[in-house]
């Protein structure tokens, strides 16, 4: 943190040095050497250190500037209470400028101002120069009006001049600072050369009293501006000001034009050609700027379209898609490669293949009919048609397609993009299969789970887990749950007599004889052997007793149907009571099971 605060320090010093050196040489060269100043450049030092400060180095570099002024007005000789209010106007020039600066370029840099901004920014700093000189106007009780003038004129010209010169120096060192790779980085040597060339001119159409040369400078400044832009008119009019302020040294007037005014009236005359000399290259410099930048978004775009088109020819190849155009109002196609190769036809054959009705199984009733159904569509639209190429079989290709209208309109083109989706048609096909014997395997393996393979009847797993829901149900809402449990008598003795097929016969009989007592509501499920369940969801124990017997009989009656021996069943019924789950209501009825059996078989017994 400190050390960031000795930078910030250390940049107001810097930049308040630079000011007041360069305000005493300005000072000097007028006072001892007799020069007029056209330019007073401390001003652009000022604002151009301003522009270009981070917020944390603002206030360092206002308060240095402060105590520079008041150095520089000490030595020139200016009293303690009127060099408070030069500060004061000295300061409020940079700031003002500079504030008007940020918010007409924001975040925007210097090159991409147009004309407008750059109008903006001159009458910015005539503004902030306007408020330097009324505010100095109490402490130059005897100023003329042609002293204010050429106050304004010289600050104003010295911001505007100076100013975009000193910030392209900087960007031009910030750029070598941040980029170590950037050695050789300076000013354009044919940049150098004419402004070389320009003051000498400037210094031959000043001392040139016969005719008047300056159109020849405004000439020159014109071919700089052209070349180099804003910073080329910036340096062509500083130059000039250059030459004119060095020929006034010794108390000479700055133009030999203007011999019949006092040095300090041509200076004022001279500062007025600048200002002319301004006005004609910064807008030309603007142009030119806007041209150079309609120039690199046009190269910048052709470069994304062919880039986009690359793009497009490459996925269209990946992708095996085709591009066709359509103009109905002269027949004319235009296909890309690869919709000839969709089409199984040689893409040499030209833009436009013709007429291909022959390829369209239907003659092409349903591609052109989708055309002419879709012909007054706004929106994107697609559809599906089919082919037969010369050497293949029949294809499906599907097109999306879009409809392009004139002002009246009138329909004046229309056009696709085309893919061939056969083949997914035919692993849709073969998807849905799968799917379908997938689904009949899941249900078969699902019945398999919970159906008990000899019987059909439902296993003792999902016996179990039907008990549990219906006893969860009358725990719920309170209605009545049956359970009907029986064993088929002396089924060791069918399996030993008439053997095990027999015995599995007999199993399959007592399932669909008790499968005919169901109710649609009921469950028969095999426990395991001999032994079957029956359960009754909203059953009460009467109607539990009368299944039970019917059951009971019709086994007794129906077990010989088909040659099998007669065999009976033992039965006991339980109804679900309060605290009973699953396990306790079955051990109940089984209770009641073996109850039916001691008492001599084919009986029916309640559980207790």
């Amino acid at each position: 943190m400190d050390s960031k605060i000795a930078r910030n320090w250390l940049f107001a010093a810097k930049a308040a040095i630079a000011w007041l050196v360069c305000a005493i040489a300005s000072v000097s060269l007028r006072d001892q050497g007799g020069a007029v100043l056209v330019l007073w450049l401390p001003s652009a030092i000022a604002v151009s250190a301003l522009y270009v400060s981070k917020p944390g180095q603002r206030l360092p570099l206002i308060a240095i500037l402060a105590v520079a002024n008041l150095i520089f007005n000490f030595v020139v000789g200016v009293g303690f209470g009127d060099s408070l209010g030069y500060i004061v106007a000295n300061l409020v020039e940079p700031i003002v400028i500079v504030a008007i600066a940020h918010q007409i370029i924001g975040r925007r840099k210097l090159e991409a101002l147009r004309l407008r901004d750059m109008t903006l920014l001159f009458l910015g700093v005539v503004v902030g120069s306007l408020s330097s000189g009324i505010i100095s106007l109490p402490f130059r009780p005897h100023q003329e009006v042609i002293q204010f003038v050429w106050w304004i004129l010289t600050t104003t010209l010295g911001t505007t001049v100076g100013a975009p010169i000193l910030l392209y120096l900087h960007d031009l060192l910030s750029r070598r600072r941040d980029d170590k790779s950037i050695t050789a980085e300076r000013l354009p040597l044919w940049l150098v050369i004419s402004m070389i060339t320009l003051f000498v001119l400037s210094w031959l159409a000043l001392g040139y009293s016969h005719v008047s040369l300056i159109a020849v400078v405004v000439s020159a400044l014109v071919l700089i501006v052209t070349r180099y832009g804003q910073i080329g008119a910036s340096l062509g009019t500083f130059v000039f000001g250059l030459a004119g302020t060095l020929r006034s040294i010794g108390g000479h007037t700055p133009s030999a034009a203007y011999l019949e005014f006092t040095p300090f009236e041509a200076g004022i005359v001279l500062q007025l050609v600048m200002l002319l000399m301004m006005a004609t290259s910064l807008p030309l410099a603007a142009l030119l700027l806007d041209n150079e930048r309609l120039a690199l978004r046009l190269k910048a775009r052709n470069s994304r379209m062919r880039e986009n088109l690359l793009m497009l020819n490459m996925a269209e190849e990946v992708a095996r898609i085709g591009r066709w155009r359509y103009d109905p109002r002269t027949g004319e196609q235009d296909w890309s490669r690869q919709m000839y190769l969709i089409n199984g036809l040689d893409p040499t054959l030209g833009r436009d293949p013709g007429d291909l009705t022959s390829m369209l199984p239907d003659g092409g009733a349903e591609l052109f009919g989708q055309l002419a159904h879709h012909a007054r569509d706004r929106a994107r639209y697609s559809f599906e048609y089919r082919i037969c190429p010369p050497n293949g079989d029949e294809r499906i290709l599907k097109m999306y397609a879009t409809n392009q209208f004139t002002d009246d309109g009138e329909l004046a083109c229309m056009f696709g993009v085309v893919m061939d989706v056969t083949e997914h048609y035919q692993r849709q096909e073969a998807l849905d299969k799968e799917r379908t014997r997938a689904m009949r395997l899941a249900a078969e393996a699902q019945y398999l789970a919970h159906t008990d393979p000899l019987t059909g009847l439902a296993n003792r797993r999902r016996t179990i887990t039907q008990l549990q829901k219906c006893i969860r149900r009358s725990e719920q809402d309170g209605r009545p749950t049956a359970l009907i449990l029986f064993d088929i008598d002396h089924f060791k003795r069918v399996n030993d007599t008439s053997g095990h097929q027999t015995g599995d016969d007999v199993l399959v009989r007592i399932a669909d004889i008790a499968r005919a007592q169901a109710r649609a509501s009921d469950l028969i499920g095999r426990m395991g052997g001999e032994e079957f369940v029956w359960l009754l969801p909203g059953a009460g124990l009467d109607e539990a007793q009368a299944a039970a017997e019917r059951l009971r009989h019709a086994i007794e009656q129906e077990s010989a149907e088909g040659g099998l021996p007669r065999v009976t069943a033992s039965i006991g019924y339980a109804l679900w009571r309060e605290g009973d789950d699953a396990n306790s209501l079955l051990a109940r009825v089984d209770a009641a099971l073996y109850e039916a059996k001691d008492a001599g078989r084919n009986k029916v017994q309640q559980a207790a």
